[in-house]
Formats: C-alpha cells, structure tokens, sequence
C-alpha cells in the first residue's frame, strides 16, 4: 500500500521530469524561526510541525554526508552573548548572530594566493574516512524509511569559490586576478565530489536527485559573466548532470537573483530544476516557462512580499495569476520565492495554500 510519502514522492519526481501528475507538489522548506513563533500567537499549535500540520510534500536533503571541506581544525576565537568568531574547517574566519536568523559573516577568507591553496588542495582528495557525519547517516536512513524524496545536497563548485572559501569579494577578484587558481579550484573540487559520490553510491546510498544550493546571481544579474560561467564551471555543472543521469538521479540547483541569464546555462548543462525564482529579483515565472518550460522545472515564484502585506485581494491575484500558467503541462512545484518570513501571517499563509490547490485542481481535476 502507498502512503503519502511515496505519492508526494513520485508528484515530485513526475514535476522534475516534466510529465503528468495526479496532482500539484507542493513544498516550502524552510520558516524562520521568528515565523513560527508569531504564528504561535496565531493559532499554529505548540510543537506541530509546519509541513505536516499544512499538508505540504516533504523533501530530505541529506548535507554533509562526506566532508565537504579541507578537514581543518575549527577554533573559536571570540564569543560573546551575541556573537561567535571562529575558524571553520575551510580556514576561513567567521563571525555567526547567536540570537537572530540572519546568516554568517566571513571576516577573513581561507587563503588569498595560489601558494596557499596549492598546500590546502591534497586535502581534497576522495578517500572513505570523508565519511565521518553520524548525523547526516540517520538523517538519510529515516527518510528512506519514510519513503520521503530523499536528495543529496554537495556544495557546488563555484560556491566552494565564492562562498565557502574565499568569500564573494575576494573569490570574484580572484576570479578577475588570478583566473588560473580559480579555474583550478573549480575543477579539483569537481574532481572530489564527483569521486566521493561515487564512492556514496558504492556504499549503497540512493538518492532521486542531487541538488546544488549555489547563491551565484543577485537582482540585477549574475555576480560573473555568463562567459566566464561557460569557460570556467559550466563543463563541470555538464559532469555532475551526467552523473545524476547516468545514475537515476534527477539534477536541481537553487540560486538566488535574478536568474534570467543563468537558466539557459543550466539547461545546457542538464539541469531539471531551478529554484527559487525571486520575484523581486525581476523573475517572472510565466515568462520562463513560455521560454523554457519544456526544458526544465521551475520551484517557486509565488511573490513572500506580496503574501508579506496579508491582503488576500493581492495574495489571490498573485496565485491566480501565476499557477495556471506555471502549473500547466507539469514542470511546476509549489514554493514560495524564498523562506517563509516573520511578515507573513498565520492566517495569510493558510489562504496562500487553499488557493495554490484551488487554482492547481483546475488544472489536474485533483
């Protein structure tokens, strides 16, 4: 007998794939802690969790399943009631809000010249003992025993650059300065992802799809060329799209912005999702999927400022608008454009989904 993991399970794969579906999938994967205790307030009881107590689809995204980074000692420099300064795995020093949702700042990056990333660069090489999250081992297991859509979550190439090691100001002048480190960086941490998801899948793992969480575009573009994004990471993004391919995998990729000009690359790559289309970035998803909706799946879309002002005149029109068309033929999951913020309202939320599966059981009959 299925259960309700296994159907939203498979309406999440057939979206993926572009094919027909019983019905809409439908996920948000992530509340601000500050939203869920407004909503406390509001009637959301204690305790409940948000995806079951509103009947959304579930996703397990397993991180850190093998070690993404050099391996280095962390060391925490400074802490106070606020605050946390300390030096990760990666090298680079952080400075991590203990009482607010907002993210880390980097302080210093991992290293600055090719001299040190050619002594950091051995320690990223495939090996077993990268298996070493106990964690991330129980996470996985439960939700294959669940029956969940169960997808493996490595930091993607670029991101290593930009983001986990260098930081977006020094990793993009590097990447003006010093094009040779960068391209090298790029390739050798391709190479070790690729060799350590082939040792996962030969320690038995199996996962429907790998999705790359890659933050590479801001609202008004991408942060690097779209030619520099061809000759540098775009061969690699085709390897690990192959990869997923050649192993039943479906291929996802989550950034930020304004992804207009990253889409096409992603298509030729072989990506099968894009995720989560910002609208105040300028992303419009009925633009992109009369652009390319045969081509690929689009999450999202559905405008947080918009349900932000708890008008159910504009949260109506902002459904209406966009489901039947995004929903349309498949290639469409349901997402909001981002997390679900502290500005939005219990109540709002709640007509939010009533109408998502309103205008989405016209299309299906569901």
């Amino acid at each position: 007998m299925s259960t309700a993991n296994d159907r939203g399970r498979q309406c999440i794969l057939d979206a993926l794939a572009r094919r027909p579906s019983s019905r809409l999938p439908m996920l948000d994967l992530s509340f601000w802690p500050e939203t869920l205790e407004r909503w406390h307030g509001e009637g959301f009881p204690r305790g409940a969790d948000p995806v079951d107590y509103f009947g959304l689809d579930r996703v397990a995204c397993i991180n850190d399943l093998f070690d993404p980074s050099f391996g280095l000692p962390e060391r925490v420099l400074e802490e106070t009631e606020e605050y946390r300064i300390t030096v990760d795995r990666y090298g680079k020093t952080v400075k991590t809000p203990l009482n607010s949702y907002n993210p880390p700042v980097m302080l210093e990056p991992a290293f600055r010249t090719p001299e040190e990333w050619a002594r950091l660069k051995p320690a990223l090489t495939p090996g077993t003992d990268k298996f070493n999250n106990p964690a991330a081992e129980a996470d996985y297991a439960a939700a294959r025993a669940a029956g969940l859509c169960t997808i493996i979550t490595p930091a993607e190439p670029m991101w290593f650059v930009i983001h986990l090691t260098l930081g977006f100001e020094d990793g993009l002048m590097a990447l003006a300065c010093e094009p040779d480190m960068v391209a090298d960086m790029i390739a050798t941490y391709s190479d070790y992802l690729l060799g350590m998801l082939e040792l996962t899948l030969q320690r038995g793992y199996e996962f429907d799809a790998l999705w790359f969480w890659s933050d590479l575009c801001y609202r008004n573009g991408m942060l690097f060329s779209p030619d520099d994004a061809r000759r540098l990471v775009l061969p690699h993004w085709k390897r690990f799209g192959q990869f997923a391919h050649d192993h039943g995998m479906r291929f996802m990729f989550h950034c930020d912005g304004d992804v207009s000009r990253l889409i096409p690359l992603l298509i030729e790559a072989g990506c099968d999702a894009i995720h989560p289309l910002e609208a105040r970035a300028g992303n419009d998803v009925r633009e992109y999927k009369r652009l390319y909706g045969r081509d690929i799946c689009f999450l999202g879309n559905i405008d947080a400022d918009v349900i932000a002002t708890n008008d159910r005149d504009r949260i109506e029109r902002e459904v209406a608008e966009k489901i039947p068309v995004a929903a349309r033929d498949s290639g469409y999951i349901y997402h909001i454009d981002h997390s679900v913020p502290p500005t939005v309202s219990f109540d709002s939320y709640r007509y939010l989904l009533d109408r998502v599966r309103y205008y989405a059981a016209k299309l299906t009959g569901a």
